[in-house]
């Protein structure tokens, strides 16, 4: 479970990329303010960037350990 807590009042959601650049999960879009639960399948050990789809400037990192 991926606790999402988007504060703006605008649309905002995380989508996690493996390291091909396949998309391993994709939430959908909230607006906020708000906290939404995504349920994401387990991922296997490794590195994953994650974005908002709707604003892709805002990126980060995500390491998943074995």
């Amino acid at each position: 479970t991926l606790a999402f807590e988007n504060k703006e009042a605008v649309p905002h959601n995380v989508e996690i990329k493996d390291g091909s650049g396949a998309t391993a999960f994709r939430g959908d879009i909230v607006t906020g303010p708000t906290v939404v639960d995504y349920q994401v399948p387990a991922l296997p050990a490794g590195g994953y960037s994650f974005i908002c789809t709707v604003h892709p400037n805002m990126t980060g990192t995500l390491t998943v350990g074995g």
